[in-house]
């Protein structure tokens, strides 16, 4: 039996689904480029919004360089399974070894889906909303350039407020933007 539930039970057939993309190895900028066209090629997301970009200091001892972050939002008719197992395509697609990099590693690509609609899920692999989402400014900084109203499943707060919240010290520089 599934740990999926759905807060709505009318759910619609296009989802609004938040995706956010990390790099902190090789060409970063390309390769969140790269990541958020083969996101709409392959179908994951239309209507697709895409945020700024952000440089960010990266987190732990083992995570190496600066990270360019951004958050891509948009349409979805795939399920939550399906939209991680399509983030995970195109992370070995642009070079990414979840094998080799182990946990907190530099990463090429990283792609993390933030949320699907009002689902929440809990099963190993995939937990939504993503559970340490509302206390990374690397990730509600550039969802709150997208949807700076919305409020999360299990959140009482907007996006921007759950922002402001934050150390402001730990915000990161934009440094340029992502053409969908």
């Amino acid at each position: 039996m599934s740990a999926e539930k759905t807060l709505n039970t009318n759910v619609e057939a296009h989802e609004f689904v938040a995706i956010a993309l990390g790099s902190n190895m090789g060409d970063r900028m390309e390769l969140l480029r790269r990541a958020l066209r083969a996101i709409i090629d392959q179908g994951v997301l239309t209507n697709v919004r895409a945020s700024n970009v952000y440089e960010t200091i990266a987190v732990g001892e083992r995570a190496g360089g600066h990270f360019l972050n951004a958050v891509v939002a948009g349409r979805c008719t795939l399920a939550p399974h399906d939209v991680l197992a399509a983030c995970m395509r195109v992370e070995q697609s642009l070079g990414r070894n979840r094998a080799l990099e182990g946990q907190g590693g530099p990463r090429t690509i990283d792609l993390d889906v933030l949320f699907c609609g009002r689902h929440e899920v809990s099963e190993p692999g995939l937990i939504l909303p993503h559970p340490r989402m509302f206390t990374r400014s690397f990730v509600l900084q550039p969802l709150a350039d997208i949807a700076a109203d919305l409020v999360l499943p299990t959140q009482i707060d907007s996006v921007h407020f759950l922002l402001a919240s934050l150390d402001q010290r730990a915000m990161g520089t934009c440094v340029g933007i992502l053409d969908c």
